[in-house]
């Protein structure tokens, strides 16, 4: 991806205000004023206004809200993006036909491409058509091009494209010293899968003093709701199988070592008594339907890491553990309930019931449910062994109970200090669609990120977006940006969009960007 290279001024920000807030209990949390020299926010022209206000949470904690730019711009609009498509003749004989349609269309080459993809040529070739003063104005456009016989892909705010211009911004900066890691926790929405919580519920249920978003979650189409899409580790439990390679954060239960950021895959197999051996492909979620692709390699249509796209694997077997909470996906195949020692207690000819307290139930279908009738009867034994490796193919300590916290996202966004945004590698590019990479990278939209200081603490941070006039979002190039200049060294995206919350003693303190309101998510990152 061509990354921007801006300079940008070393100024001493305004003052900063250091506020006191009510604690849990009640009491006011003690606060001084004082003079803090800050490098700005590298967001949109050098010199746009911006102001920090920081409030004392806890020891070792801080919130810091930031406002940057202007609320109004002239130079944006509301626009329709018809197609951006990978040749320029294509995006040529589309704007024809649109200007033989009465349309007024503009063609713009796009070179944002992803950062693990260099190339010198286009990333693609952009249609829009209307310079309008409204949202509603843009809706009513959409009509007219559907009824000539185009298919509009989305109304856009211009202020949401990925160029220098004047904001505004809203971030929300949770700072949590090193030697206060102790205080972060990852929580699943409800203690359990499925079900789902907003953040703000969730940090109200575990008595927390802050908590954002986490992972990116499945929903009701996958038929696991709230199941983390990809790795998640609570207290050295893995919860959920990684999406292979993908990008997430380590809290180790040592306090002596620092957080990192890790691109994790898992490794789960099955032996059977009699010495038979199979992959295990996947914990607590239906079999058969893998959010964000990226598991063993009879996935269809892809084995690598694909964002938001449903993958099937039509001879997946499933275990689901003890943190699974109601009746098991029901349909055809096998069930098998095995012991705290391994012992298969029962075999069950559907896959259907519960899974009892204290053992595990083992799902299969296809091929995996035929291997567990093979291999899988009553009173022998089966011996599930699971494993995390990084990059490097080692195995990430604190897992097997041993208490890290580990939450997915992707991709990552800096390491050891420098931009890097491995997008194409972690599934952010589907290779038939520029225009997905185009939209969910390099489009401003609100973000949750996590990043690591080079001492060890640790930064949570949302940015609101899809807010004309509040905030404009960040792009994956700006979100890096934006925690490189707030002091990460190591950083990480997390689930954004309508996703993205913050919650500071209760109260949500972000503007989330869906109308209806919070949404629930899958887990979150709590600050107790």
């Amino acid at each position: 991806m061509r990354i921007r290279r801006m300079r940008w001024s070393a100024l001493a920000a305004s003052l900063v205000v250091l506020t006191s807030v009510p604690t849990a209990a009640g009491m006011t949390a003690p606060a001084a004023a004082t003079q803090t020299s800050v490098q700005h926010l590298p967001l949109g022209d050098r010199d746009l206004p911006e102001t920090r206000t920081v409030t004392k949470v806890a020891p070792g904690v801080t919130w810091t809200r930031i406002k940057r730019g202007r609320t109004e711009d002239p130079r944006e609009h509301w626009t329709v993006e018809v197609a951006l498509l990978r040749e320029e003749q294509a995006a040529r004989e589309l704007a024809g036909r649109l200007t033989a349609e009465g349309f007024a269309p503009v063609v713009t080459r796009v070179d944002d491409r992803p950062q693990d993809l260099p190339s010198r040529q286009p990333w693609g070739w952009r249609v829009r058509v209307g310079s309008l003063a409204d949202q509603d104005a843009a809706a009513r456009l959409v009509k007219d091009l559907r009824a000539a016989g185009f298919k509009p892909a989305r109304t856009y705010f211009t202020g949401e494209d990925d160029r220098a211009h004047s904001g505004p911004w809203v971030v929300d900066v949770l700072r949590v010293s090193a030697d206060q890691r102790k205080r972060i926790q990852a929580r699943q929405s409800l203690d359990h899968v499925p079900g789902g919580e907003t953040l703000a519920e969730m940090v109200q249920r575990t008595h927390a003093i802050a908590g954002i978003n986490g992972s990116y979650g499945s929903d009701e189409e996958d038929g696991t709701f709230g199941d983390v899409a990809g790795l998640s580790v609570l207290h050295g439990e893995l919860i959920s199988e990684a999406v292979r390679g993908r990008s997430a954060l380590v809290l180790p239960s040592d306090q002596h070592r620092k957080p990192s950021v890790q691109q994790l895959s898992t490794t789960m197999r099955l032996r059977a008594g009699d010495g038979a051996q199979r992959t295990l492909d996947g914990l607590n979620r239906a079999p058969g339907v893998i959010r964000s692709c990226g598991g063993p390699a009879d996935e269809v249509p892809t084995a690598r890491p694909r964002h938001d796209w449903l993958c099937t694997d039509t001879d997946d077997i499933i275990q689901y553990t003890g943190f699974f909470d109601g009746p098991i996906h029901k349909g055809d195949g096998t069930a098998v309930v095995l012991g705290r020692d391994g012992k298969v207690l029962e075999v069950r000819d559907h896959r259907e019931g519960t899974v009892p307290r204290g053992d595990t139930v083992l799902a299969g279908i296809g091929s995996g449910a035929q291997w567990l009738r093979d291999h899988a009867r009553k009173g022998s034994r089966l011996t599930v062994t699971t494993d995390i490796v990084n990059q490097d193919h080692k195995s990430l300590p604190d897992t097997a109970g041993r208490g890290a916290d580990v939450v997915s996202g992707g991709p990552q966004l800096l390491r050891n200090g420098r931009i890097v945004v491995p997008a194409d590698a972690e599934g952010f590019n589907y290779p038939e669609d520029p225009a997905f990479f185009d939209y969910f990278a390099t489009h401003r939209h609100p973000r949750t990120l996590a990043g690591v200081t080079a001492d060890g603490s640790l930064l949570f941070v949302t940015v609101d977006g899809r807010r004309p006039g509040w905030s404009e979002g960040v792009s994956f190039n700006e979100s890096a940006a934006v925690l490189k200049s707030l002091g990460a060294v190591d950083a990480v995206n997390l689930d954004g969009g309508g996703s993205t919350a913050m919650v500071v003693n209760g109260r949500l303190v972000n503007r989330p960007s869906d109308s209806t309101g919070p949404r629930q998510v899958a887990n979150a990152l709590v600050i107790r």
